[in-house]
Order: C-alpha cells, then sequence, then structure tokens
C-alpha cells in the first residue's frame, strides 16, 4: 500500500504540466499533530487486520517540492513514524520525490540519516521544467544527479512525456540506461476541450503514446539494463499470459495500492485524486478504520470495481494487474462510441510484448534484460 502524502504545495519550479500549479507558491505544510494522529490511527489499522505482518506501507514524500521543507521538520516526520509503526514492528520505507534543482551537502547528509529513498522528476528533454522566471532548471539538476552518484545514493527516476519530447524518447532512454537508473514514463493524454492550455498543447494521443513505448522496448530489449515503467508492467504480464499465470483480481477493499493525503487530510484513491467522487475522508479528523467501513469509502470502491469490468472481458485478465483500468484518471479513460470505457494502451502494449517474445528464440534473455539490478553510484553524467 502507497501513501502519498502531501506535506507542502511549496515549490521552487513551475513546470507547465504539474497539476498542483496553482498551489506552488502556497507555504502551507501538514502540521506534526495532524501526522501524529493519521500515523496513530494507521498503526491501529493495520493491527486491527486478520494478517497484519503483511502490510507495508510505503510513504511518499511529495509536494511541491518536499526538500524545501525544514530538516527538522522531516526529523520530526520519520519521528512520529518511528514512534507509532517502527515501536509496534511495522515494516514500512520512505522515499521523496524531488526535481532536484536545490540539493546542498546537508541535503545529501539528511537523506543518509533518515534513510529516506530518492525518486528524481527529470525529463531529460522538453523544456517544460521551469523555475518561476520561465528558466529551464536542466542546467541545475544535471549537476545534482552527479552528486547523488559520487555520494552512493540510489535512486530512481520520473519522465514526463509530452509533445515537446516525445521525439526524445530513445535519446531519454540512453541517458538513464547509461546511468542504470531504473524510471517511469508518464505521458500526458489527450484531454477534452476544457483543459487548460498549459497542459493541452503538449498531450498525445494513445496512438502516439504507444508508438513511443515500442521503439522504446524494442531498445530496450537490445540493449537495456534498466527497468522502464510501465514497460515492465506490460512485459510481466505478457509473461504470465504465455505461462498460464494468473494473479488476484484488483480489489481496493482488500487492499488498496495508491492513496493520495492532500494538505488538509482529505484522502483519495489515485484515479480520482482531488475530485469529490473519490474523496474517501479525512486522515486528520478520522481514523483509517473509521474512513475504511465507510459508506463512502465504498462508494469509490465500486467507482473502480465498475471500471474492472472492462478487465473481465479482456484476453488478459489476472494476467495484467489491472490498474491502467481501474485506477485511470480522467484523461486517461477513453471510450468506445456506445460509451464502453476501452483499454486503450495496456492491452495493445501487452499484445505487441507478446509478439516480441514469440519473435525471439531465446526469450529469457528478454527476462534477463528486465532483471538486472541496477547500480548507478559509478555512473557519469552526460547527455547523448
Amino acid at each position: 500500500m502507497h501513501f502519498i502524502i502531501k506535506l507542502s504545495k511549496l515549490c521552487n519550479l513551475r513546470c507547465n504540466y504539474c497539476y498542483e500549479y496553482a498551489e506552488l507558491a502556497n507555504k502551507e505544510r501538514m502540521s506534526l499533530d495532524n501526522l501524529e494522529f493519521f500515523f496513530r490511527g494507521l498503526a491501529e489499522y493495520i493491527h486491527s487486520q486478520p494478517n497484519p505482518d503483511e502490510f507495508k506501507p510505503h510513504f511518499i514524500l511529495h509536494g511541491g517540492e518536499p526538500l524545501l521543507l525544514p530538516p527538522d521538520y522531516l526529523r520530526s516526520f520519520v519521528q512520529i513514524q518511528e514512534k507509532y509503526l517502527a515501536s509496534r514492528g511495522i515494516e514500512y520505507s520512505n522515499s521523496v520525490q524531488t526535481n532536484l534543482v536545490h540539493l546542498p551537502q546537508r541535503t545529501i547528509d539528511l537523506l543518509k540519516e533518515l534513510n529516506l529513498h530518492l525518486g528524481i522528476s527529470f525529463d531529460v528533454f522538453g523544456h517544460q521544467r521551469v523555475d518561476i522566471k520561465g528558466k529551464d532548471s536542466q542546467d541545475r539538476v544535471l549537476p545534482n544527479i552527479q552528486k547523488l552518484i559520487d555520494n552512493e545514493i540510489p535512486f530512481g527516476a520520473i519522465t514526463v512525456l509530452h509533445r515537446q519530447n516525445y521525439q526524445n524518447a530513445l535519446q531519454t532512454f540512453d541517458f538513464y540506461n547509461q546511468l542504470g537508473v531504473d524510471y517511469r514514463i508518464l505521458p500526458i493524454f489527450s484531454l477534452d476541450s476544457e483543459t487548460d492550455e498549459r497542459v493541452k498543447n503538449l498531450a498525445l494521443s494513445p496512438q502516439e503514446i504507444i508508438q513511443v513505448y515500442q521503439q522504446v522496448a524494442k531498445k530496450q530489449f537490445a540493449s537495456g539494463r534498466i527497468k522502464i515503467y510501465p514497460l515492465y508492467d506490460y512485459f510481466t504480464a505478457a509473461s504470465r499470459y504465455l505461462s498460464n499465470q494468473k494473479i488476484a483480481e484488483y480489489n481496493p477493499a482488500k487492499r488498496e495500492w495508491a492513496l493520495i493525503i492532500n494538505i488538509n487530510g482529505d484522502i483519495y484513491n489515485d484515479g480520482e485524486a482531488y475530485l469529490p467522487e473519490g474523496l474517501m475522508g479525512n486522515v486528520f479528523q478520522q481514523s483509517l478504520t473509521e474512513i475504511f467501513t465507510s459508506s463512502q469509502y465504498q462508494q469509490v470502491c465500486h467507482i473502480r470495481t465498475q471500471r474492472t469490468l472492462t478487465c473481465r472481458q479482456c484476453p488478459f485478465d489476472l494476467t495484467c494487474n489491472q490498474l491502467p483500468i481501474a485506477e485511470a484518471c480522467p484523461s486517461e479513460r477513453t471510450y468506445s462510441k456506445t460509451g464502453e470505457l476501452i483499454c486503450a494502451i495496456a492491452k495493445p502494449m501487452i499484445e505487441f510484448m507478446i509478439r516480441e517474445i514469440e519473435a525471439i528464440d531465446a526469450a529469457q534473455l528478454l527476462l534477463k534484460s528486465y532483471s538486472y539490478l541496477s547500480n548507478p553510484v559509478t555512473a557519469k553524467v552526460t547527455l547523448v
């Protein structure tokens, strides 16, 4: 279970596609008292479950830019976790999602001290990650990536795929593959006519996204030593399908995948984040036990269960993790002319992966290409 915690919205960038754009100057942060209430309730919820040892929550400190928060605030956050989780034998982990614009040595030391895993947001190409004055942040980020490597701090990355950089997708792969850094591609999907102009002109069609994914996958098969998401998920689903393996039906009422906690404590599922229909409750006013037994929560689960009826009709049902449908945000949902939800990207990508596997005599080579454990600590940062 992942908890994406919006500790603060304050940010030193103004990325054109950021869904928090309107709040990036907001200096408000979650209070430590509220966080204590949440973690106390989380511990009680986990220990009330039939198999509490199976719950190993992962917390993603998000923003805004969470590394702008005072070091003592982050220390207090971790101390609260230790008080309510570690002291009760609950295993958990933390990561920070950062734009890596500002990385003094004291921040590097803090990451090590608090055992915070690191995810960086860096597109490599596209010129959308700009500061308040509209200046591209890339020249400040590249030296900081090298700092992480020199200090032997492992990290993963997220790249946003959009109209200004989709033609550089193979170069982006080369950049991260050279470093040995796993990364996730987050595409900006074609959106409706009411979308903010900042994002509308960056959106890609499902067909364009599939084309990029396939190009990157082929290069990954030929020369890759890293994992690329969601391509790895599609490959895994194809492998299950070919070996007649099945996984459980996604049932958020039994185990949630990812929950987003807004700065005011409102908690949402990923696909309906910040939408009224995705609001489950408030973790600063209600315990998780109260939230997860409420009719409001059951309705949020029902919305996702209804979407997965599309999965039940798919040949890859229970080989795919079903998240591309169950937790699809509104811009990611494609409908037929008769109003039926369509799996516009995951299904054709799984079909593509099956064809690629079957076309290669030694299909295990593909499996091996995804089993490599990346280690970026000896790499050098260069743009190709």
